[in-house]
């Protein structure tokens, strides 16, 4: 088994619902109910779902940029375990320095006040980290690292485009030799020639410094081209989690299998079926009783409707394939056809 880096333990964050002349609490918004699985060692975890299923606010519950309603997150760091809920805020540097983050929008994750030297130089002052000298020639290895002209440290981030920002971000996130980083739809918003690079820079930083990545996004075209293993998501739940070819190739609930009908294939002899679901994305304020899915599934039964299916492995030869479907060992779904898929 590879080692575990990060155990994520029933994971939870509601959000409270107030209404009347009294403003009392009369309901909790689930964006995240429940959610456990394990992050291994110099993986790339990729977690999806459609926007609103709660995949960001994992992300950040899990640091602890978000409270955590209830669960638990434990982070392995110089062979002792750390539970991250139960830490007290100063003890949360510690885990912190360990686990960085790079946002969606590279625009509105640097301040505009700031140099890119002050921007990527700012953990190392934060942790008082050397002297001046020694943090300004560690901030031009962090520019020439990520393909940035360490020259260009004295200007301001409007002055860069968004590859090069989102670019300046990762270098921030760098900089306290983290063992973990969180991109948060980190490529979400460049363009497509952009977005490759921003994709192999990752992948040649992770092999140079032996990093692990959580991979938060919705583009199922770039999880398959970057991740190891997908964990999918909706209305908060964990739907399915397994390796990234058995997802793509042999999905095991019905949800994945409509997400997987909307990539695009690059076959032009391939004709595109793609599976329209009825209704709408269930309200994680009101959700359906069962199984979340169920009023948009076209395999639903009368237990679909009563009983939430729980996360169980279905894998077969030892294999972990995690499904929450009452009818995972049974359904033929299609999982992807006609040739790769459009970016990998």
């Amino acid at each position: 088994m590879p080692n575990v880096l990060m155990e994520i333990d029933q994971l939870r964050k509601y959000y409270p619902v107030y209404s009347g002349i009294f403003r009392r609490q009369t309901g909790s918004v689930k964006a995240v109910d429940g959610v456990s699985f394990n992050v291994f060692k110099g993986e790339t975890l990729g977690l999806v779902g459609e926007s609103g299923c709660g995949k960001t606010t994992a992300g950040r519950t899990m640091v602890r940029l978000l409270e955590p309603t209830s669960g638990d997150v434990r982070f392995h760091m110089n062979d002792r375990v750390v539970s991250i809920p139960k830490l007290k805020r100063k003890d949360l540097w510690d885990v912190r320095r360990n686990i960085q983050m790079v946002f969606q929008d590279p625009h509105g994750s640097l301040n505009a006040r700031m140099t890119v030297q002050e921007i990527v130089g700012e953990p190392l002052l934060c942790y008082q980290v050397g002297t001046a000298k020694e943090r300004q020639k560690r901030v031009s290895e962090l520019l020439e690292v990520v393909g940035l002209n360490p020259n260009l440290g004295s200007r301001y981030p409007h002055a860069f485009s968004g590859g090069q920002r989102q670019r300046i971000g990762i270098a921030r996130a760098l900089a306290l030799q983290p063992s973990m980083i969180i991109f948060d739809e980190s490529v979400s918003s460049l363009d497509v020639s952009i977005q490759a690079q921003i994709l192999n820079l990752m992948q040649d930083l992770q092999e140079q410094f032996d990093l692990t990545y959580l991979f938060i996004a919705h583009d199922l075209g770039v999880v398959e081209h970057v991740c190891n293993r997908v964990a999918v998501m909706y209305v908060g739940k964990l739907m399915e989690l397994t390796d990234t070819e058995t997802l793509f190739h042999h999905p095991k609930h019905p949800y994945v299998e409509a997400l997987l009908s909307a990539v695009p294939r690059p076959d032009p002899h391939y004709q595109l079926e793609r599976m329209v679901l009825p209704g709408e994305v269930a309200d994680p304020g009101n959700r359906p009783p069962g199984c979340p899915f169920h009023p948009r599934c076209n395999y639903a039964k009368e237990v679909c409707e009563k009983e939430e299916p729980p996360l169980q492995n279905v894998g077969v030869e030892g294999s972990e394939h995690w499904v929450a479907c009452h009818f995972a060992s049974t359904l033929d779904l299609e999982g992807v056809g006609g040739g790769e898929i459009a970016g990998s």
